[in-house]
């Protein structure tokens, strides 16, 4: 018996094989009569932290299958579908392992070619396994609508795009599994929870599996009011504001934007990883195009036509004109290649703000130490900004309120008995 918690209600039986008692590896199986389908292909990081770091080193995705850091191939056996709720690592996994008799459902084929696919293809170690093997069956969810095995993707925010909850209707019962969400969305592009139910026309759920990654963390996450009064703040202050985000996360993509048209500000991209989300900005927002620049020193070709701007004879020396978006890595390498380069000037005055939205649930490709040495040596000073893409504590009330789900099954969380308790309380509240 590989699960790890089972509970059946009327006909449907639900296996959970990763993310109990933990942050992230997520794999839930739903059963019912001759249906199987699966949700989320987690990596277990709990386990990668527990067996590997320094030297030693995982020789294999078999052998991380072993250990228990990715799920048995008992969870996929007959298995029609495998629902991925969004690209994280701790969500996606190793699709290269998933068997081939079940369809690989993602909530974007494009954007998996263009991300995860473009970036770990050509890697030397098992984050080669995370794009799917070249004979695995891929195909995309299609929200709002009930598919051929009674799943309904629903669209939902969180800090990568796009994100989906699924709901599964069953001849007995309605289950809920929430993937990763934030409960307010930071932009326009996604809707509220009960905004999305209430657009499939479901007003309650039998059961929620349902994530709570920040009952788990003893720091407070900023909300996207806060997010934006304080970066406005920043903006009026400092002369460079450099903001580190998920590669992944078009909301807080968006968000910045949006902000940094109000503040009259150029966006400048100082990471390869975020080409991608030019063309879902031509999508989404085409009329502030020519607000966006790519740093001359990335030298990439991308395919849309967005200028590019030299971050050491433009940006550095005109700060009050530009806001700096990036990842940590490589804005890090650029800066190092600078100052090698005699081009770098003093960056006092200048701030980075790390909003590191899944602080424990993915591969850190650097250590936050070293990363704050280098920032500091340039004369950057940094500040965090946890901006999480869960939703918090405090909202979990309105969760609650909005599936009515008469049984809890707490998943993605280190604080399962609180979220039971909190869960039968406010049952019973809504029952007066």
């Amino acid at each position: 018996m590989s699960y790890q918690r089972e509970i059946i209600y009327g006909g449907v039986r639900v296996r959970v094989y990763g993310g109990i008692d933990e942050i992230g590896g997520n794999c839930v199986v739903i059963e019912e009569g001759e249906r199987k389908v699966v949700f989320d292909n987690g990596i277990r990081f709990s386990i990668i932290r527990k067996f590997y770091g320094g030297r030693i080193e995982p020789f294999g995705p078999f052998e991380l299958r072993s250990v228990g850091a990715i799920p048995p191939l008992d969870a996929f056996e007959e298995a029609s579908a495998v629902y991925v709720s969004h690209f994280h690592l701790d969500h996606v996994g190793l699709l290269s392992m998933v068997p081939l008799q079940p369809v690989i459902k993602v909530p974007s084929v494009s954007i998996l070619e263009k991300t995860l696919a473009r970036w770990y293809k050509a890697s030397s170690s098992w984050l080669a396994y995370v794009p799917p093997d070249f004979s695995s069956k891929i195909g995309e969810v299609e929200p709002w609508k009930e598919d051929e095995n009674k799943v309904v993707p629903v669209p939902v925010s969180h800090s990568c795009y796009p994100a989906y909850s699924f709901l599964y209707v069953g001849e007995s019962a309605t289950i809920f599994y929430s993937g990763d969400l934030r409960f307010e969305p930071l932009s326009f592009i996604r809707f509220r929870l009960s905004e999305a139910l209430e657009r499939v026309g479901v007003d309650r759920v039998d059961v929620a599996i349902l994530e709570g990654t920040n009952f788990s963390e003893d720091y407070a996450s900023v909300t996207a009011s806060t997010f934006r009064n304080y970066l406005s703040m920043l903006l009026k202050e400092y002369d460079l504001v450099s903001i580190s985000i998920d590669p992944l996360d078009l909301e807080t993509f968006i968000a910045i934007l949006d902000l940094s048209q109000i503040m009259e500000k150029n966006l400048v991209i100082g990471s390869s990883r975020l080409t991608w989300i030019i063309e879902e900005v031509e999508k989404l927002r085409p009329e502030v195009l020519d607000k966006i620049y790519f740093c001359d020193e990335l030298e990439i070709s991308p395919t849309l036509l967005i200028r590019s701007i030299s971050l050491s004879h433009e940006v550095i020396k005109n700060p009050d004109n530009f806001l700096l978006i990036v990842e940590p890595v490589e804005i890090l390498s650029l800066l190092r290649k600078l100052k090698m380069w005699g081009e770098l000037q003093s960056l006092a005055g200048s701030i980075v703000v790390l909003t590191d939205p899944e602080p424990r649930e993915t591969v850190k490709e650097v250590e936050e130490k070293v990363l704050k040495t280098w920032l500091k040596s340039f004369g950057m000073q940094i500040v965090r900004l946890r901006l999480s893409g869960h939703y918090l504590p405090h909202e979990f009330r309105s969760i609650i309120g909005t599936l009515k789900p008469k049984e809890l099954l707490p998943i993605h969380t280190e604080e399962a008995d609180l979220m039971r308790k909190l869960f039968r309380r406010f049952s019973r509240e809504s029952k007066k």
